[in-house]
């Protein structure tokens, strides 16, 4: 079996989770009420503004984007089928960024929580997040050279 193959069963797989069923759901409850889904639509169109200037300038302006996350809270807190679907976005986001971690990691070995560059208070929970992925499994280290680590800083806040 090729990859593109293995590719389609994972889709179909993670089709049946519960976060895009319920993401699916909560995006056809805004599709049937007619007040929600003008509302959306506007938001998806603003939305879609910025990604492409995204693609061809590569930056949003800043005044584009937070106008953009403001129209989100307005609607978030006048819409609750809007504000459902944006709760399920985000589990669904999360599943996803397990899933290509977890699909990087298995292509180019399991880092330890100690070489990534993360503040210590966080290093147990991303070690317990690196062996929930690894299912258990002794998996090759990656290995990390100093120099990939150079330039990456983290917010003071961490």
């Amino acid at each position: 079996m090729n990859y593109i193959d293995k590719a389609r069963e994972l889709g179909e797989a993670l089709s049946q989770t519960p976060e895009v069923q319920e993401l699916k759901a909560a995006e056809a409850a805004i599709m049937a009420d007619p007040a929600s889904k003008e509302a959306f639509a506007q938001y998806q169109e603003k939305e879609r503004g910025i990604v492409t200037t995204q693609m061809i300038s590569k930056i949003a302006p800043e005044k584009d984007t937070i106008a953009l996350l403001d129209l989100k809270v307005r609607l978030m807190n006048r819409y609750p089928l809007i504000k459902a679907y944006f709760i399920q976005q985000q589990s669904y986001e999360k599943l996803m960024a397990m899933v290509n971690l977890t699909l990087t990691t298995a292509m180019h070995g399991m880092p330890s929580a100690n070489d990534l560059p993360i503040p210590e208070e966080l290093k147990g929970m991303a070690q317990q997040i690196l062996d929930k992925i690894s299912g258990g499994n002794v998996m090759e280290k990656m290995q990390i050279s100093p120099d990939m680590l150079k330039g990456i800083k983290l917010p003071p806040t961490l």
